[in-house]
C-alpha cells in the first residue's frame, strides 16, 4: 500500500500575495465507517489535486480528487466499489487575530497555523459525497430475508409475503368503510 502525505506546511510554499501553486500529492488511504460498516478508498493511496492561492487577506484552498470507495453492498453484503468525486474549497482569513473564535467562511478546520491537515480534509470531503445507498451494482437484488440466499447469484423457494402484516388494521378499516354505502 502506498504511503501518502497527511499534512502540508503552507509556509514552505513561500507564496506572496497573488501567487498560486498547484500540487498533486497522494494521501493515506481513507477509511470511513458508514452505517456500522467499514469502507476504504481503493488500496493505492488516492492522489489529490491541491490549489493554494494567497491573496492579501488570506489563503484560498481547493481540493479535487477521484477515488473508489470499497466496502460491503447495503443489499447483498458483497464487495461494492463506488466511484466518488470531490471538488471542494476552503478559505483562511489570515488577518484574523489568533485568539478570535472560529468562524465558518473565514477559518478552516483543516488549517492549524501553517499546517494543512490534508488527510482529514480528504476524508471529510469523501464522506460528504458518498451516495445515499452503497450498492455493488445498480440492480442488486439483495438477500432473501428468510434463508439469506444472494438473489444476484441464485433463487430460492422461500415464500415472500407480499403484504406487510403491520398494515392489516388499516386495510380492514379501509375495506369496512368502502363497503358502507353511507360513507361513500
Amino acid at each position: 500500500m502506498a504511503e501518502g502525505v497527511a499534512t502540508i506546511d503552507l509556509r514552505a510554499l513561500g507564496l506572496a500575495p497573488g501567487a498560486a501553486v498547484h500540487l498533486r500529492v497522494a494521501v493515506p488511504p481513507i477509511d470511513l465507517r458508514i452505517a456500522g460498516q467499514d469502507y476504504l478508498t481503493d488500496p493505492a493511496a488516492p492522489e489529490v489535486d491541491i490549489d493554494v492561492t494567497r491573496s492579501h487577506s488570506g489563503l484560498h484552498l481547493r481540493l479535487r480528487m477521484e477515488a473508489d470507495l470499497v466496502g460491503p453492498c447495503w443489499r447483498c453484503v458483497e464487495d461494492a466499489r463506488v466511484p466518488v468525486r470531490v471538488d471542494t474549497s476552503e478559505y483562511v482569513d489570515e488577518s484574523r487575530p489568533d485568539d478570535a473564535p472560529f468562524e465558518e467562511g473565514l477559518d478552516s478546520e483543516y488549517v492549524d497555523g501553517p499546517t494543512l491537515d490534508l488527510a482529514l480534509w480528504a476524508r471529510d470531503s469523501i464522506a460528504e459525497v458518498v451516495p445515499a445507498v452503497v450498492l455493488c451494482r445498480e440492480d442488486c437484488a439483495g438477500l432473501c430475508p428468510t434463508c439469506g440466499a444472494n438473489h444476484n447469484l441464485e433463487t430460492c423457494d422461500c415464500a415472500v409475503e407480499a403484504v406487510d402484516p403491520r398494515w392489516d388494521a388499516l386495510r380492514a378499516l379501509s375495506e369496512r368503510l368502502s363497503g358502507d354505502p353511507e360513507t361513500n
